[in-house]
C-alpha cells in the first residue's frame, strides 16, 4: 500500500507544476508514510553563484568571501535543475525527509524566490522522494515592504495583518493542493518565522487566516517560532499548533555559548522548561493540545558574514567534533512530541543551506580541518542519519516517473 501510495505521488509530482486545490490532491498524499522520527531542513533557494549577489560573495561587490565553508557544489545556482537534483537526492539518501522553503514575497514581487521554487524545486525529476512545506519568513517580508519592525511586528497595523492573512491565502490557492506538500493529519503545515515577535491581534490575524483558508479546503497547521529564555506568554504561544525554535541555542535571552556541547546541555534545559510551560495547553480556538517541536541547528558561525555586511555582535558556537552535532540532535529527538495520527515526531532541522552563518548540513569540500567549524564533508548528514534514522518517505525510490 506504502508503494503505491508513493506511486501516485510520484507521477503527479512529475507532471506541470498547477496550481489546485483540495480536490486535486493524489489520493495518497493525505497519510504520511514512512520514518516516525521526520526531519525538516530549511532549504533556501536564494544561491545565485558567484558575485555581489549571488549569496556567497559579499553584497558590496569587492569580491571578498561571506561564506567561510566550501560547498562540495561550488558557488551554485539554486535555480539549476542539476542542483536541486542533488540536494534532494543528499536529504533523501541521508534522512532528511522533508524541506521547509523560506518563502519572502509572491513571483514578480521585491524579494521573491518564486521562481525558484516554482521552476526547478518542484519540476525535479526526484521531487517524489522528498516531502516539502513553506517557510514564512514574515520578517524579510516587511523588510522589503519598509515597515518598521525593530520593536515587534505589530499585528494592530492593517497593513501587516493584510500582508499576513493574504500571504496564507496565497499559499493555499498556489501550494497546499501540490501532492508533495507535507501535511498532518491532512493539515498542510506553515513555519512561522520569528513569531515571538509579534505583538498586537496577532491572534486575531490567525483566526482570520484560518478562516480564509478553510473556506478553500484546508484546515492550518501552524508552527510557531516562539521559543525564548527571557519572556512566556502562553496565550501567546497557543496561537500557533506546535512551537519551536529556529537556532535553539540562539534564542533571546540566551547565555553565550563557547562550543555545541555547551549548547547540547543548554538546549536541553530550555526545551525541558518550555515542555513543562505549555503541558496540559490546548490550540487557541481548538480541542488540539499545544505540542513542542524541538529545532536542531548543528553549530553556527557567522564572523565572516557579519564582517563583510558591517553587522555587530558575530555569533561562533562550533562544533568541534562530530560528536558535539550527534549530541546535539538527541537532545532534539529527545524532546520532539508525538503528533498527528501517524505519531511521528518532528525536528527542525535549521538549516539544511545556510552557508553564510555555518548552519548548512549540506556536504562540504574535504579540504582542511573538519572542526572546529570547518569542512566537515559530510559528517553532518551522517550526523542526521545516525541520530534520526535514515527512512524517509521516498525510501527505496531514486527517481521518479
Amino acid at each position: 500500500m506504502a508503494r503505491a501510495r508513493l506511486a501516485i505521488a510520484c507521477t503527479l509530482a512529475a507532471l506541470p507544476l498547477a496550481i489546485v486545490g483540495a480536490s486535486g490532491a493524489a489520493p495518497g498524499h493525505r497519510s504520511q508514510v514512512a520514518n516516525s522520527n521526520v526531519v525538516i531542513g530549511q532549504l533556501n533557494l536564494w544561491y545565485y553563484g558567484a558575485g555581489q549577489n549571488g549569496g556567497f560573495d559579499a553584497w558590496d561587490g569587492s569580491g571578498r568571501p561571506m561564506v567561510k565553508l566550501k560547498p562540495q557544489l561550488g558557488k551554485y545556482h539554486s535555480s539549476d535543475p542539476r542542483v536541486v537534483r542533488r540536494q534532494i537526492a543528499w536529504a533523501a539518501d541521508y534522512g532528511v525527509d522533508v524541506f521547509s522553503i523560506e518563502w519572502i514575497s509572491p513571483r514578480g514581487e521585491p524579494g521573491s524566490i518564486e521562481d525558484n521554487l516554482d521552476d526547478a524545486f518542484l519540476r525535479a525529476p526526484n521531487l517524489c522522494r522528498v516531502r516539502w512545506l513553506i517557510f514564512y519568513d514574515f520578517i524579510l517580508r516587511l523588510d522589503w515592504h519598509g515597515i518598521d519592525f525593530s520593536n515587534g511586528v505589530d499585528f494592530d497595523d492593517p497593513k501587516v495583518r493584510e500582508l499576513f492573512v493574504g500571504d496564507l491565502v496565497h499559499f493555499a490557492r498556489k501550494y497546499f493542493g501540490h501532492p508533495q506538500y507535507f501535511q498532518i493529519d491532512g493539515r498542510p503545515v506553515v513555519y512561522v518565522y520569528a513569531s515571538w515577535n509579534y505583538k498586537g491581534d496577532v491572534a486575531g490575524a490567525v483566526a482570520e487566516a484560518r478562516a480564509r483558508v478553510r473556506t478553500l479546503g484546508y484546515d492550518l497547521y501552524l508552527v510557531g517560532d516562539e521559543l525564548t529564555e527571557d519572556r512566556f506568554d502562553l496565550a501567546h504561544a497557543s496561537i500557533w499548533d506546535a512551537n519551536t525554535a529556529f537556532i535553539p541555542f540562539l534564542v533571546p535571552g540566551a547565555p553565550k555559548l563557547a562550543s555545541a556541547g555547551a549548547a547540547a546541555e543548554f538546549v536541553a534545559r530550555s526545551s525541558a522548561a518550555w515542555r513543562d510551560k505549555i503541558a496540559g495547553a490546548t490550540v487557541r480556538g481548538r480541542t488540539d493540545p499545544l505540542v513542542f517541536q524541538p529545532g536542531f541547528t548543528p553549530q553556527e558561525d557567522d564572523r565572516l558574514f557579519r564582517k563583510n555586511t558591517h553587522q555587530p555582535n558575530s555569533n561562533y558556537v562550533p562544533a568541534r567534533s562530530r560528536a558535539e552535532v550527534e549530541r546535539l540532535a538527541r537532545v532534539a529527538l529527545a524532546y520532539a512530541s508525538r503528533v498527528g495520527g501517524d505519531s511521528q515526531k518532528l525536528v527542525w532541522l535549521n538549516t539544511f543551506n545556510n552557508w553564510a552563518e555555518t548552519t548548512t548540513v549540506e556536504p562540504t569540500a574535504t579540504a582542511g580541518p573538519r572542526y572546529p567549524a570547518g569542512n566537515y564533508g559530510f559528517d553532518m548528514l551522517r550526523a542526521v542519519r545516525k541520530v534520526f534514522g535514515g527512512r524517509t518517505f521516498g525510501t527505496g525510490v531514486r527517481t521518479c516517473g
